[in-house]
C-alpha cells in the first residue's frame, strides 16, 4: 500500500519538473527516489513516467495521479488540522477577537468558569476568524456582525462606544459630544492594536496626528504623564478607572459605536452561556 510520502514524492517530481530537481529538494538521494516512484507504480498497476535518453517525464497517468495525490494529501492536511484542533479544544478555549475590548473582557470570565481549561486569545481580521473558527483553531470568536450559518451559534455581546479623553483645560470638554471631523488637526495618543477601529482611524482620521504606542501599560502611563487627548471606550474605562484629570466626551459619529457577536460553533455553544453580558 503507498503511503502519504510517496505522494508528496509525486507531487514534488511535478512542481521541480525532474527526478533529480525533486530528489534535492526532498533530501533524497535520485536512486532512492526512483525506487519509491517504481513502488508507487506496482501498487497503482501502471506506469507514471515516460522514460527517455537522460530523461524521465510524467506520462498522462502521471498527472491524473498528480491531480489526485493533491486532493489526497490536502484531505490529509485537512483532517491533521481538525484532529489538533479538537485535542486542543479538549485542553484549552482559544478565543478570536476582531477588537481589543470585549476579548479583554471576555478572557477573564472565561477563566473564573473554566478553571479546568487554559485561555487563549489573540486579535485578527474577520474573515480568518471566522476561517479559524470553521477549522476550530478557536472555539469562540468576537466578530462585529452576526455569523449566519447553520453550523455556527451567534450572541449579541456588547455595543463598544467611542469617546475622546482630554485634560480639563481642552476647549472640547464642556460640549456634550463631537465629531470626528472637529478633531481635525489635533495631536492625539493612540494605541497600535486596535482591530475593526483601525478601519475607523483610516477613513475618518486622517486629519488627526497620532503619536502611537504599541504597549499597552506603557500607553497607560503615556496617557497619565501626558495634556495630550487620547481615545477610549465605555468598555476599557470599565476595566480601568479613567484618570482623575481627564474628561472623557463621546464621538457622535455612527462609526464611534459597534456592536459585538459572540460566535461558536454549534457543538460548543455552552461556551455562549459561560458569558454575562458586561453592560
Amino acid at each position: 500500500m503507498f503511503d502519504l510520502r510517496q505522494l508528496e514524492q509525486l507531487v514534488a517530481i511535478a512542481d521541480r519538473g525532474s527526478l533529480s530537481a525533486a530528489a534535492r529538494e526532498l533530501h533524497l538521494s535520485q536512486p532512492a527516489l526512483t525506487r519509491s516512484m517504481q513502488r508507487l507504480e506496482d501498487e497503482f498497476g501502471v506506469e507514471l513516467f515516460t522514460h527517455e535518453k537522460n530523461r524521465v517525464t510524467l506520462n498522462e497517468a502521471g498527472f491524473l495521479a498528480v491531480e489526485q495525490a493533491r486532493g489526497v494529501l490536502g484531505a490529509a492536511e485537512g483532517m491533521k488540522s481538525r484532529m489538533h484542533g479538537y485535542a486542543r479544544a479538549q485542553r484549552s478555549v482559544a478565543v478570536g477577537s476582531c477588537a481589543p475590548g470585549p476579548m479583554w473582557l471576555v478572557a477573564p470570565e472565561l477563566m473564573r468558569r473554566l478553571t479546568d481549561k487554559t485561555i487563549s486569545t489573540e486579535m485578527s481580521e474577520p474573515d480568518a476568524l471566522l476561517e479559524g473558527l470553521l477549522a476550530e483553531r478557536y472555539q469562540l470568536i468576537i466578530m462585529n456582525t452576526a455569523v449566519e450559518r447553520d453550523d455556527i451559534a451567534c450572541r449579541e455581546y456588547v455595543t463598544e462606544r467611542l469617546y475622546i479623553s482630554l485634560p480639563p483645560a481642552h476647549q472640547l470638554t464642556k460640549r456634550d459630544g463631537v465629531s470626528l471631523a472637529e478633531l481635525a488637526g489635533q495631536t492625539m495618543l493612540l494605541y497600535s492594536d486596535l482591530g475593526v477601529w483601525g478601519k475607523l482611524c483610516e477613513e475618518k482620521m486622517r486629519g488627526i496626528r497620532f503619536i502611537v504606542q504599541s504597549e499597552r501599560d506603557a500607553f497607560a502611563d503615556l496617557i497619565s504623564a501626558s495634556v495630550l487627548p487620547n481615545f477610549t471606550t465605555n468598555l476599557t474605562r470599565t476595566l480601568a478607572a479613567p484618570p482623575l484629570d481627564r474628561v472623557d466626551v463621546p464621538i457622535l459619529d455612527p462609526e464611534a459605536s459597534i456592536t459585538f457577536w459572540l460566535c461558536t460553533l454549534k457543538k460548543n455553544r455552552k461556551l455562549l452561556d459561560c458569558i454575562s453580558s458586561p453592560i
